[in-house]
């Protein structure tokens, strides 16, 4: 039972350091689960516990950190979200930063923009 445990907070462990390590990864949490030898339903709780979000939302997250300074170098915006994988569909860009900025991504840069002046 505790090595059970063990193996599977160690997965939760490998699974955020491969999230961030890979931040614009399309690997769901089943994609991942499967890559490092635990079932799904078992390490979702334990990534929880490690991380304090789920794997989709610390995922998200990461994609948004990396657009953010992505933004800061320049990018424009519609060529960060194809690079981040929003190639189809701009506006999921747009929700996903405002999930995890509280605003869209031109107000956040402007206001960054605006910071180091």
């Amino acid at each position: 039972m505790i090595s059970e445990q063990l193996t599977i907070y160690n997965a939760a462990i490998a699974i955020k350091e491969y999230i961030d390590a890979n931040p614009l990864s399309k690997d769901t949490p089943s994609d991942l689960a499967a890559k490092f030898k635990v079932e799904r339903h078992k390490v979702l709780p334990a990534f929880k516990d490690l991380t304090g979000d789920t794997i989709k939302h610390y995922q998200l997250k990461k994609i948004m950190n990396t657009a953010s300074h992505m933004l800061l170098s320049g990018v424009q915006v519609k060529e960060v979200a194809i690079e981040c994988g929003y190639s189809k569909y701009h506006n999921n860009f747009t929700r996903g930063f405002k999930k995890v900025f509280k605003m869209g991504p031109d107000e956040w840069l402007r206001m960054k923009l605006l910071e180091k002046k």
